[in-house]
């Protein structure tokens, strides 16, 4: 029998171990005009939150770019200081952009490893940057609930026009 000195050690399954606030690689699906097959490149993406429905595990991500533009401000973390960038596996500027996100399913094949890495999580968000999304998260659940609340409100003005139209008041 032979003794092999490395031990085996069982690989952590990133899967199960995804958290808010990681930065993973992912295929970002982009919208192009000329309905091109061309694969999104990969690209940082924020795991702005994760869930599980049943069986399925699902991740929401936000876009991540090293653009400078001014689309969508209010609604990004900028990832500006080398430290941080250093903590969040990036090697340049990148800004999250919160507005621009997707909910895919953890086993998405949008999700980027490279060879030597058995993992697409390249990262995460210092203390500060998690602060900025959580504020950026709870916002988005606001607005969410207003809107659900006016969509109610809408409804049962509806609902009332089309009782008072059968000629009930």
């Amino acid at each position: 029998m032979l003794h092999n000195p490395i031990p085996i050690v069982p690989a952590i399954d990133w899967t199960m171990s995804l958290l808010r606030g990681d930065v993973v690689l992912f295929r970002f699906p982009v919208s192009d005009d000329d309905d091109s097959l061309d694969v999104p490149k990969r690209r940082p993406c924020l795991v702005l939150d994760t869930f599980q429905q049943g069986q399925d595990r699902f991740v929401e991500l936000a876009y991540g770019t090293s653009s400078k533009g001014r689309a969508n401000r209010g609604y990004e973390v900028i990832v500006r200081q080398p430290q941080s960038q250093a903590t969040a596996g990036l090697t340049k500027p990148t800004r999250f952009v919160c507005a621009r996100r997707v909910t895919v399913h953890i086993r998405n094949a949008g999700f980027g490893h490279t060879e030597e890495a058995t993992s697409p999580v390249i990262g995460r968000l210092d203390e500060a940057l998690t602060e900025r999304m959580n504020a950026l998260h709870a916002r988005f659940q606001a607005e969410a609930a207003i809107a659900a609340h006016y969509r109610e409100e809408q409804q049962a003005e509806q609902a009332g026009k089309a009782r008072e139209a059968r000629g009930f008041r």
